[in-house]
């Protein structure tokens, strides 16, 4: 990402840094933060006496906004997996709120125990007898006075999250930009290296039509493979698909790959609700979750195996489970990095596609290997606009 971040803050934000970096960043940080904020109040009002216990109240006044920031950042960090947009932002400002509540409950008490709050400044003293009295004993108006401190002293955190979000959504838009590069510069040269497509499927409709009248079982593995080439061919172009159409296509491959393996394979697909045929899913997806299913439970061994396929919609929701059995033999004890690459990218890519909560969760025992998928399913015309 060096060709990205030619200046500071982008550098900061954007290019991987070492931890000694960050550490010396986020302390010089913290360094400001702290003097630029005992300034503004030495210049206040209020007589600031140098005791021991207003040296120490002032200290973890302003400490405390360290691990409410930390805290947050590493909410916001898992819940930027789940939500997006307007949601994540609500949900990390509600999360900052409770946390600095915690924090100055905290600090209040710690300061009553240590020298009494009847010893330190009048703003503490009263501000924290709200936090420290029993719950009930707060009026309403109490309750609302104390929300507003807990969000006007969030807000002193708004730049530092907020440039992490801003350095988030900075990625999120160059990892988009380099998967659609990636994925052009794949497809030229999956252009290039294809022997005159057009070519090989009007060869196999010519076999089609002889083999017909002499095997139809021969005749429709014909068809399902044509349909398989002229979909990888010609129909993934785009990031978006209609479900009924992958849907299709996975049956088919999954039936070819059957056959093929019969001896010693079995496969199950189970279909639970009817596919709509306006509703959008990422771009192979399915069919990639499908292929690594086979990739690494069939084709590495000789053994008996199996592929179990579970598809259902419930609420526009997709939910596609797929499990296989795990080889004993010639299984490649590095097969196992090489699926959670996949898993990673085929997540990051429903990231970048889809609007709403997903889920993607891997598990696996010596006997099996089970991938479930959860995600929102986008209907067409919204796409389309």
């Amino acid at each position: 990402m060096d060709r990205h971040a030619q200046h500071f803050p982008l550098c900061y934000m954007l290019q991987p840094q070492t931890l000694r970096q960050r550490m010396k960043y986020h302390a010089l940080f913290w360094l400001l933060f702290m003097i630029f904020h005992l300034l503004y109040f030495a210049g206040s009002k209020e007589k600031i006496h140098f005791e021991t216990s207003w040296v120490v109240s002032y200290a973890l006044y302003y400490l405390r906004f360290i691990p409410v920031y930390y805290l947050a950042a590493g909410a916001f960090s898992r819940l930027k997996e789940r939500y997006y947009g307007v949601s994540l932002m609500i949900l990390t400002g509600i999360l900052m709120v409770l946390l600095m509540h915690a924090a100055n409950v905290a600090v209040f008490f710690t300061l009553d125990k240590g020298f009494g709050l009847s010893t330190l400044s009048k703003s503490f003293s009263d501000i924290g007898g709200l936090y420290l009295a029993p719950i009930r004993s707060n009026s309403l108006d109490d309750w609302w006075m104390l929300l507003i401190y807990d969000i006007t002293e969030t807000q002193l955190l708004f730049l530092p999250l907020g440039l992490k979000m801003t350095g988030y959504g900075a990625r999120q838009q160059i990892e988009k930009r380099d998967l659609l590069a990636g994925k052009l510069k794949n497809d030229l040269a999956m252009l290039r290296a294809q022997p005159a497509p057009h070519f090989i499927l009007n060869t196999l409709n010519s076999v089609l039509a002889e083999f017909l009248p002499v095997s139809e079982k021969a005749a429709a593995y014909l068809v399902s493979l044509t349909d398989v080439l002229h979909f990888t061919l010609y129909e993934t172009g785009e990031e978006m698909i209609e479900l009924h159409r992958e849907w299709a296509v996975l049956r088919h491959f999954m039936s070819l790959e059957a056959q093929r393996f019969e001896d010693r394979l079995r496969v199950s697909i189970r279909q639970n609700d009817p596919v709509p045929t306006d509703k959008l899913v990422p771009t192979l997806v399915l069919f990639t979750l499908v292929e690594n299913a086979f990739k690494h439970g069939v084709y590495p061994t000789f053994e008996d195996c199996w592929i179990d396929v579970d598809l259902s919609i419930r609420h526009d929701r997709l939910h596609f489970c797929i499990r296989n059995s795990k080889p004993k033999i010639f299984h490649a004890p590095n097969s196992q990095n090489r699926i959670g690459i996949g898993l990673y990218n085929i997540k990051k890519r429903i990231k970048l596609n889809v609007s709403g909560t997903f889920s993607l969760i891997a598990t696996q025992n010596k006997e099996e290997f089970y991938v479930d998928l959860s995600l929102p399913l986008t209907q067409a015309s919204d796409k389309s606009q």
